[in-house]
């Protein structure tokens, strides 16, 4: 089987390069005690470059979007949702000022360059929304995907995307129609209208399936005064009581349910993707809705006496190992070495734009750092080590820069081939930026460092203890303390 590129490899050389790839990274990482993501990203960039892989692969492309989907369930498996949802409500500001000062710090640096208005507007979509699946996993690689902070970053990341999105689909026709001359083409009130209905069904869908579809709730008498909203929720819950999420996960004694969550998994993503979402913002949610309890399966033995009893396996822990396999090990990774090949070195393009490239990277970092640490703090509430970390986690992009660079330079021809290279060496570092800025805060954020700024503590203050949001941490704290802090034994 060929892959339709130049270079004449078949799939499966590829996939054996993708797989060395894969391997060498997890080794490295270990070994430094870096994030994998990292040397995936950059060992992608390489080959590509070398030859080694293609530029462009549909099969693999594809398997890399499996990993995302994946990669995003297996993160709504870890999260809970009451802690979700408390961090949705902190992180609207967060959200908004996260997304608005990147958008005005793209949009700034092209005004600078000289551009005219549709490009600058380009420039700010690309540098808008957050690539949260690059964060979560490099933040999944020290072990703080379960911190306060990475809920603070992912809820605001999936407002952030909601709104990229609805931004996207508004303004890319429009400055399509701008740019070809005239308005024509352009998006009415209709289309906006439709594109706004679709995230509130996406919302709506994803709300009834967590809140009343899979919890399973026993039925109740209805009050003899009922309305018609009390009718019909006491009718779905009886009809739920009897077919029952359990009893779906657990068929055959649990014997598929690693199989059935990820049709859960997958059947969210497709819906989310038919209303205009990434599929792997509903594979999350998906991942979200599942509680442990709905993974106990009782079932009677008998002991060596002959008497019996009931034995409840639980096989989440099972199922979840499988998923996390799948996700952080074998698909997962093949994503970000694809991202890594988004990149192709062109030496005289490229001593050309890394100038204006490394500007609007610096200018987007520091507005989305800033802006981002600011509302964190301020607006929802968190504590500094805590808004920083968000500041950092919200700074790679991926998905959406790339679908906006593609409709700009590929479909639409709006921007040149120095443009194109500009935005995508600046996303290429901010993506590489984001692993090491998220490893480097790490000692602060855990207190073992400390850190100021004008006068402001930055950093979590001393501590003697395992931090209250970080308990997995509690089996590494000893040599954590050692290596951040090797001569004071009073921490």
């Amino acid at each position: 089987m060929t892959t339709g590129d130049s270079t004449g490899f078949t799939i499966w050389e590829y996939s054996a390069i993708v797989f060395i790839v894969v391997v060498v990274s997890k080794l490295i990482s270990k070994t430094t005690k870096t994030v994998d993501v990292l040397w995936l990203i950059v060992f992608g960039s390489i080959l590509t470059n070398l030859g080694l892989l293609p530029e462009h692969n549909e099969s693999l492309e594809t398997i890399g979007e499996w990993g995302i989907l994946f990669i995003m369930f297996a993160l709504g498996l870890e999260e809970d949702l009451n802690r979700f949802t408390q961090g949705l409500r902190r992180s609207i500001g967060v959200a908004f000022f996260g997304a608005l000062f990147p958008f005005l710090a793209g949009y700034g640096v092209a005004t600078l360059m000289g551009y005219e208005h549709n490009i600058c507007m380009l420039w700010g979509l690309t540098m808008t929304a957050t690539a949260v699946s690059l964060t979560m996993m490099s933040l999944r690689g020290d072990l703080m995907h379960k911190s306060t902070a990475a809920t603070g970053i992912m809820t605001a990341a999936i407002i952030d995307d909601v709104a990229s999105l609805v931004g996207v689909a508004i303004l890319i026709p429009l400055i399509v129609a701008s740019s070809a001359g005239g308005v024509e083409g352009g998006v009415g009130f209709a289309e906006i209208s439709w594109i706004i209905f679709k995230v509130i069904i996406f919302f709506a869908i994803t709300l009834f399936l967590g809140l009343i579809a899979f919890p399973e709730r026993a039925p109740r008498e209805l009050p003899a005064d009922a309305n018609i909203f009390q009718r019909i929720s006491h009718a779905f819950s009886r009809f739920i009581a009897k077919i029952g999420v359990r009893k779906i996960l657990l068929v055959h004694q649990g014997e598929f349910t690693p199989l059935i969550m990820l049709f859960f998994g997958m059947i969210a993503g497709v819906t989310a993707y038919e209303l205009g979402f990434h599929p792997a913002i509903g594979a999350y949610f998906a991942g979200l809705f599942f509680h442990r309890e709905y993974f106990i399966f009782s079932k009677e033995k008998t002991n060596e006496q002959g008497e019996k009893y009931i034995e409840e396996d639980d096989h989440f822990h099972d199922a979840n190992h499988v998923i996390e396999h799948l996700a952080f090990t074998i698909f997962g990774p093949i994503f970000f070495v694809n991202l890594g090949g988004k990149l192709i070195f062109d030496l005289e393009v490229m001593l050309k734009v890394l100038p204006v490239a490394f500007l609007l990277f610096v200018t987007v970092v520091v507005f989305q750092v800033v802006s981002a640490s600011i509302s964190a703090r301020f607006t929802g509430n968190y504590k500094w080590h805590e808004s920083v970390m968000i500041g950092f986690g919200m700074l790679g992009r991926a998905e959406l820069a790339f679908i906006v660079i593609n409709i700009a330079f590929v479909q639409e021809k709006i921007i040149g081939v120095e443009e194109f290279y500009t935005l995508m060496f600046a996303c290429f570092m901010l993506n590489i930026t984001v692993p090491i800025v998220l490893k480097w805060w790490k000692p602060y954020y855990l207190g073992f460092k400390q850190f100021k700024l004008f006068g402001i503590e930055l950093s979590r203050p001393e501590v003697a203890h395992v931090p209250a949001d970080m308990a997995e941490h509690k089996a590494r704290m000893d040599e954590e303390r050692k290596r951040y802090v090797p001569d004071d034994d009073t921490h």
